[in-house]
C-alpha cells in the first residue's frame, strides 16, 4: 500500500489552536508567576487548575469532582507508574486489562512485578477473581468510546478500575460515568486531544492518597500548568472537536478512495480502525501491509500525517 500515510503508534497532532494560545502567553513571559516560590506560593498552583478541569468536563466526566486526592503528573504516565508502584507496595502481583488496549500497562506493571492479564472484551467480569483493572476510555484498542455499562459492569463485579481518560477532548460529546466507587482512579492528558506530548502535562484524581505523589506539590511543571489553565479558559473543547472530527472524515475517505481499506472513523479524530472481520478479502500483500497496525481483532491507524498535510496545504490554521 504504497503511500498510505497513517503510522502505528498514537503520535499527537500539535494543534494550532493551541500554538496560538501558547505564543499568546509567550509575547511576554509570565516570570512573576515563577517569582512567587520564594514564598512557597505555588505548592498549590496546580489546585484550581484541576478545579478548572472539572468544571469545563462537570457535563461530559460525571463524578470526577468526587475524587478526594489530585495530583499534577507528566502527562497520565506517571499517574499510571506511581498508581502501580503503589500497589506493588500493597503486594498486588497481578491485575487486568482488555487484549488491545494500552501497552503502556503491560509494560509497566512488567517493573513492578504486576502481571497484566490481558482479557477479551466483552467476557463476563464476574468470571474473573476481582482486582484491579486498567482501561482507557476512548479505548486505545481502536479510538472508540466505551459504554458506561461495560466499566460499571466491571465494578459491579468487584473489581477496582483505573480510567484513563487519555483521549478526552479528541470527540464528539459523551458522558463518561465515574460515579462508581470502585472507580479508584481517573487519569487525564494533555497529549492527546491538544498534541503537548512534550509539555507533559496531566492530572491524577485518586479516591485515596499516592503517597509517592505528594512530592509533585514542589515538583511540576508550573508552565505546564498555566498552559492548560489558558486552554481551559480559552477553548471551545467542543468545538474543537467537532472541527476535527470533520476533518478526519474525509482523510478516511481520501484513504479508503486511495487504498480500499473500509477504514472507520474512530471516535477520536486522531484515530481510524478496521475490525480483521473486515479483511477476509483482502490480498496476502495487503494483509502482509496492514499487519503492523494490528491490535488483537481490529487495526488502529494513526491519521496525525494526514493533518500535518493539510496544514501544509493551509487547509488548516
Amino acid at each position: 500500500m504504497n503511500g498510505l500515510k497513517a503510522i502505528t503508534t498514537v503520535y499527537s497532532y500539535y494543534l494550532p489552536e493551541i500554538r496560538n494560545v501558547i505564543d499568546d502567553m509567550t509575547r511576554e513571559y509570565p516570570h512573576e508567576a515563577f517569582l512567587k516560590s520564594m514564598n512557597g506560593g505555588l505548592d498549590d498552583f496546580h489546585l484550581p487548575v484541576m478545579d478548572k478541569l472539572v468544571d469545563v468536563h462537570r457535563d461530559d466526566v460525571s463524578g470526577l469532582g468526587k475524587f478526594g486526592y489530585r495530583y499534577s503528573t507528566a502527562g497520565s504516565e506517571e499517574g499510571i507508574r506511581e498508581f502501580m508502584s503503589l500497589l506493588a507496595l500493597r503486594g498486588v502481583n497481578q491485575a487486568y486489562m482488555w487484549k488491545g488496549d494500552y501497552e503502556g500497562y503491560r509494560e509497566t506493571g512488567k517493573t513492578r512485578g504486576i502481571r497484566l492479564e490481558e482479557v477479551e472484551f466483552g467476557e463476563d467480569p464476574k468470571r474473573l477473581k476481582p482486582g484491579y483493572w486498567f482501561l482507557s476510555n476512548p479505548s486505545a484498542r481502536n479510538g472508540l468510546i466505551i459504554g458506561n455499562t461495560a466499566v460499571r459492569s466491571i465494578c459491579e463485579a468487584g473489581h477496582k478500575v483505573f480510567y484513563d481518560l487519555s483521549y478526552l477532548g479528541s470527540t464528539r460529546p459523551f458522558v463518561y460515568d465515574l460515579g462508581h466507587p470502585n472507580v479508584v482512579a481517573a487519569a487525564v492528558s494533555f497529549s492527546k486531544p491538544y498534541g503537548l506530548f512534550y509539555y507533559r502535562v496531566g492530572f491524577l484524581y485518586t479516591r485515596e492518597e499516592v503517597p509517592s505523589l505528594y512530592a509533585n506539590k514542589w515538583f511540576k511543571n508550573i508552565y505546564g500548568l498555566m498552559i492548560a489553565k489558558a486552554i481551559l479558559e480559552r477553548v471551545d473543547i467542543a468545538s474543537l472537536a467537532e472541527k476535527y472530527k470533520n476533518l478526519q472524515r474525509e482523510i478516511v475517505g481520501e484513504i479508503n478512495r486511495e487504498h480500499g481499506l473500509g477504514l472507520h472513523e474512530a471516535d477520536t479524530f486522531l484515530l481510524a480502525n478496521l475490525p480483521c472481520a473486515k479483511v477476509e478479502q483482502f490480498s496476502e500483500a495487503k494483509l502482509t501491509a496492514l499487519q503492523k497496525f494490528r491490535r488483537h481483532n481490529f487495526y488502529r491507524f494513526c491519521l496525525t500525517p494526514y493533518f500535518l498535510a493539510r496544514e501544509e496545504r493551509g487547509v488548516i490554521k
